[in-house]
């Protein structure tokens, strides 16, 4: 194998295994913990709890346990599209691999465009034999094909929805959930309309003209104008096509790094009110929880993870701490969250991060959070930091 030929995600993930650190997610999404310091952190919780099993209420992108690397681990998050594509991950991963060259274009190749107005798909006209000559002869990315493919992941789960997809539908469905992430422009993951749904499409931020609708007349035109003009045509970058082309060399992009480290693991689609159900059987002496639910306050958790939301959050971190059970929280440093968890007796740290995620520049930039202990030995972590250098 040339790992150079390999994608980014892969090499880390590769390097990783090979020398015991932290791998990093799988996909891409906000808030996914994958930053050093995150890592340092499950790196220096496991020479202290080298053998117990890991419970992550809010799995997300497995970003903790992952930086962790625990032999067990068991993840639950609400979202279906993200259980869905972990529990693929662990037990047949090979069947998530691609191509990249699957999602380009070659001349003859129709442009095809989801309208935003009607949902119908319209197309923009065939890839001349003139442009994959201006592209160097090779196979090439365009934004058009991240919406060609999003409107296929959306008709997929919706039929999931309703219980009526084919098992080879759900394998592409979930391969789609992986192409998407790395193809969005930052690896954001996105849903609209804001009220929660199973049926809330993958709508994301970004759009073919800026904030404007579809037009199928001028977007058609447009097209054929740079056809005459391919010098204008930048793939995968500028205003135009947002979305960007999938990164690395040739090759199939492979998981293996991941189902090795997640073998034994379980991913479970489940909702705050059910993560402590008895299935999973929860002991003080063997079990530790990491918990890092969608941040009070912050950009992308205002419609959908509520106030309320948090109150029984912190509801149950209280009955984690009371009963003995090591528990790591992270949330925003805000007195409605700091406050009722000093007086529950946590561990209080203010860590700071690099905010790169928000739309608007205004919104990015350092910002603190709250790293919050129950059950751990503070000296001892003082200690296995240090000692990490």
């Amino acid at each position: 194998m040339d790992i150079r030929k390999e994608h980014p995600q892969y090499k880390k993930a590769l390097r990783a295994l090979q020398t015991g650190g932290s791998l990093p997610p799988a996909i891409k999404i906000q808030g996914n913990k994958a930053n050093p310091q995150y890592q340092r952190i499950g790196r220096a919780l496991k020479q202290m709890f080298p053998n117990r099993r890991v419970i992550e209420p809010f799995g997300g992108a497995s970003g903790l346990s992952l930086g962790m690397r625990p032999e067990r681990s068991v993840l639950m998050d609400i979202n279906p599209d993200l259980a869905s594509f972990h529990q693929r991950l662990i037990r047949d991963p090979e069947s998530l691999e691609f191509d990249p060259e699957e999602f380009t274009y070659q001349a003859g190749d129709s442009v095809m465009m989801p309208n935003q107005q009607t949902g119908e798909m319209m197309d923009l006209g065939k890839i001349p034999q003139s442009m994959v000559d201006d592209m160097g002869g090779k196979p090439f990315f365009m934004g058009p094909k991240f919406y060609e493919l999003r409107q296929e992941f959306n008709e997929l789960r919706e039929k999931e929805a309703i219980g009526v997809i084919a098992q080879s539908e759900r394998q592409r469905k979930d391969q789609l959930f992986l192409v998407l992430q790395h193809m969005a422009m930052n690896g954001l993951l996105r849903y609209s309309p804001s009220t929660p749904s199973y049926f809330n499409k993958w709508n994301s931020s970004i759009r073919f003209t800026g904030n404007k609708p579809i037009d199928q007349g001028f977007e058609s035109a447009y097209f054929d104008m740079m056809g005459d003009q391919p010098n204008r045509l930048k793939p995968g970058k500028g205003n135009t096509f947002r979305p960007q082309t999938l990164l690395g060399g040739k090759g199939r992009w492979k998981l293996d790094p991941w189902a090795e480290v997640m073998q034994d693991w379980e991913y479970i689609n489940r909702p705050l009110d059910e993560q402590l159900s008895s299935d999973i059987g929860i002991d003080p002496a063997d079990d530790m929880f990491l918990l890092d639910p969608p941040y009070l306050g912050e950009e992308g958790a205002l419609n959908f993870f509520t106030m309320d939301d948090q109150r029984k959050t912190l509801a149950m971190i209280e009955a984690l701490q009371s009963n003995a059970f090591p528990t790591v929280v992270f949330n925003s440093f805000e007195p409605a969250i700091v406050d009722p968890m000093k007086q529950m007796g946590f561990d209080i740290h203010e860590l700071q991060r690099k905010e790169t995620s928000g739309g608007k520049g205004a919104v990015r930039g350092k910002k603190s959070e709250l790293m919050g202990m129950a059950n751990i030995d503070q000296d001892i972590f003082q200690n296995v930091w240090d000692q990490m250098g």
